[in-house]
């Protein structure tokens, strides 16, 4: 079954590359292919976008709903991909957009990376 747009959770982050571009780029293609085969359901996207070069790396990661958020948090935390793509990046920067549980806020929060939070949809679809 297919959720409304407004059970949605999207994070929008901003990361800064702590080594090399290539070692990132391999490190996170590994990472969104294990999240693509073995991820949560609710995950419904990741997307990485960086330019070579760059120190700053994008990412949108969007959930169907809050819950899956901590579940996704809880599955990959021991993840080998997961440790090196902690070790190649540094957030800088998170916005969510979408109601997050309190833990699941209070998790992203320890980073002191989350600079705004739109929790309230107003109008919105997903095809």
């Amino acid at each position: 079954m297919k959720r409304p747009a407004s059970e949605r959770v999207t994070l929008v982050e901003v990361l800064e590359l702590t080594g090399p571009f290539d070692a990132f780029a391999a490190i996170v293609q590994a990472a969104t292919r294990r999240l693509e085969a073995e991820g949560v359901s609710g995950l419904v996207g990741a997307q990485f976008y960086a330019t070579p070069g760059s120190s700053e790396v994008g990412a949108i990661i969007t959930f169907a709903d809050p819950g899956q958020f901590m579940d996704h948090v809880r599955m990959i935390t021991g993840w080998p991909e997961f440790k090196a793509l902690v070790g190649a990046v540094k957030p800088l920067d998170v916005r969510v957009y979408g109601r997050l549980s309190e833990e699941a806020l209070a998790w992203l929060q320890k980073m002191n990376v989350v600079s705004k939070t739109f929790e309230n949809p107003v109008a919105g679809f997903v095809r």
